[in-house]
């Protein structure tokens, strides 16, 4: 893990305030050559207003998420109404085949008791005996809760206590009657995810983007401490992330240390935190101390700690500013501003919310020269946003809330990495025999080399494999991410009968494009490339 800072100015500017940036970036790929094993449990929605398409698109993704993991990893499953039904009890996944039978055996019912199901998967993860499984709870709802826990501050406790216990819990809202709201304060203090599912079409693409968070996790509960000596005090944090201060027990009122709860983090990641200070000129202290600490899952879930600090300069008067904190600073902004966006609009205030949303474009519109490809697509989304309250959306708000979680650590995969500039040539990787756990850190090995020439068009060949493991379909998500991250793109190719089955039973084509050859895979890939050119 590599943690970096600087700030927007110089300490010394003349400028009243002062913005921190704090950033986070994990290594490409984990050296251990087994990941650490998956412990989920699926808390599912099975009230009536589930009934339908909605239900049968959740089966479907639920059993491709059965078939991604591997037989290392653990799986329970309740589904909850007006009561809670167990329908898959703890159980490694050795045979796969009569876990998803069972969840094809759910029948909507009546109410949702939400917090019964998912108090449930969250005891049984809890006495789950394997230390060194990572958890996470996956709970679904198209709903507000009507029996069981209601009250909103008790069930983000609910989220909280647990994740202290090593336990974290994703959220996924679907339709139009949940409260967006809650649900993704519930995600922030379980420190899983908040997503929004419109339409059961968009079902599958969710747990697929689930996956590839947890497939590939490398840190889990990082902690960021910001200490403010004398002559910088703390004013407000800029991103969206749960935190507390601690007081500086020598002057009543400031604040000594900001303390981040930044959560879980994959490999192949970077998150970029925002904070706002005010340089107070009474003391002239040399420097900003900013630690980190976190289990590092890929060694046994080992403690590490670092820390770095960041030099004062007190004699440059400069107004010039760092563009690279500018752009993170207004993409943070953005993420806060269209979460209170998506409140004022939930409740009533319609003009008020569009007035937010057009400040939000003006400034970025402003800041747009300083990185247009990141700031153009950005106020493109915040228009969008505006256009959906214009046009009476009745997911609206939902579209706010769910754009605000993605927003929440910036937008940091627009850049290109450290020194690597990518080009638009394709490579072709041909596999020479089958792929399993033990094959695939090689592969990664040999893609991401790859990628440091610069490559992100990559045509992955598999001719001369007849079998591939849930290992081998985690790996290709992962490469997958890596390219669409850079720009770039994954086509398949040559897939013998055996392995094409897999891509269907796991669904797996409908989120990696495959293709009959591997000329037809480069034919595809150049038009990708001139389209965007255009």
């Amino acid at each position: 893990m590599i943690l970096s800072a600087k700030l927007m100015r110089p300490a010394g500017s003349s400028a009243k305030s002062n913005t921190l940036l704090v950033r986070l970036n994990s290594p490409t790929g984990p050296v251990a050559t087994q990941r650490q094993p998956l412990v989920l449990g699926l808390a599912l929605d099975r009230s009536w207003s589930m009934k339908g398409s909605k239900m049968d698109s959740v089966i479907q993704a639920s059993s491709s998420l059965v078939n991604w993991l591997t037989r290392r990893d653990f799986l329970t499953a309740v589904a909850y109404a007006e009561d809670v039904q167990v329908i898959q009890p703890l159980v490694p996944l050795a045979e796969k085949n009569s876990v998803i039978h069972r969840l094809n055996s759910i029948q909507v019912g009546t109410s949702t008791n939400l917090s019964g199901g998912w108090l449930h998967v969250l005891r049984t993860l809890e006495l789950h005996p394997i230390a060194d499984g990572y958890k996470r709870v996956i709970l679904l709802t198209d709903g507000n809760p009507t029996l069981g826990i209601k009250d909103p501050v008790q069930l983000i406790q609910i989220a909280a206590d647990a994740y202290k216990k090593g336990i974290s819990t994703t959220v996924i809202g679907f339709g139009n009657d949940f409260n967006e709201i809650l649900l993704k304060e519930i995600a922030e203090s379980g420190g899983g995810n908040f997503y929004y599912v419109e339409t059961p079409e968009e079902t599958g693409d969710i747990f697929f983007k689930e996956f590839g968070d947890i497939g590939t996790l490398y840190a889990q509960s990082i902690e960021l401490k910001v200490d403010f000596p004398k002559g910088m005090d703390y004013l407000d944090l800029v991103s969206e992330v749960s935190s507390y201060q601690e007081p500086d027990p020598e002057e009543t009122g400031r604040t000594k240390t900001l303390v981040l709860e930044v959560g879980d983090m994959r490999a192949d990641d970077v998150k970029s935190l925002v904070v706002q200070l005010r340089p107070t000129k009474k003391d002239t202290p040399a420097n900003i101390n900013i630690s980190a600490s976190y289990y590092e899952l890929t060694d046994g879930a080992k403690l590490e700690q670092k820390s770095i600090d960041i030099p004062l300069d007190w004699n440059d008067d400069s107004a010039k500013e760092d563009a690279d904190v500018v752009v993170e600073a207004t993409i943070a902004k953005t993420g806060k501003g269209l979460r209170k966006a998506g409140t004022l609009l939930k409740e009533g205030y319609t003009e008020e919310s569009i007035a937010l949303l057009n400040d939000l474009i003006k400034e970025i519109n402003e800041k747009e020269e300083l990185a247009p490809e990141v700031l153009q697509t950005l106020g493109f989304r915040v228009s969008s946003l505006k256009n959906r309250i214009l046009e009476n959306s009745p997911t609206a708000a939902k579209h706010l809330v769910a754009s605000a979680s993605e927003l929440q650590y910036g937008a940091m995969e627009n850049f290109p990495d450290d020194g690597v500039e990518y080009h638009d040539q394709i490579y072709a990787y041909r596999t020479n025999e089958d792929i399993d756990l033990y094959r695939c850190p090689e592969i990664k090995t040999a893609i991401q080399e790859k990628m440091k020439e610069g490559y992100r068009y990559i045509v992955f060949n598999l001719a001369k494999s007849s079998y591939i493991d849930s290992s081998a379909i985690g790996m290709l998500i992962q490469v997958a991410g890596w390219l669409r991250k850079r720009g770039g793109e994954l086509i398949v190719s040559n897939l013998r009968s055996s392995v094409k089955k897999v891509f269907s039973i796991t669904r797996l084509e409908s989120h990696i494009r495959a293709s009959e050859t591997e000329e037809e895979a480069q034919s595809l890939l150049k038009a990708w490339i001139e389209s965007k050119a255009v």
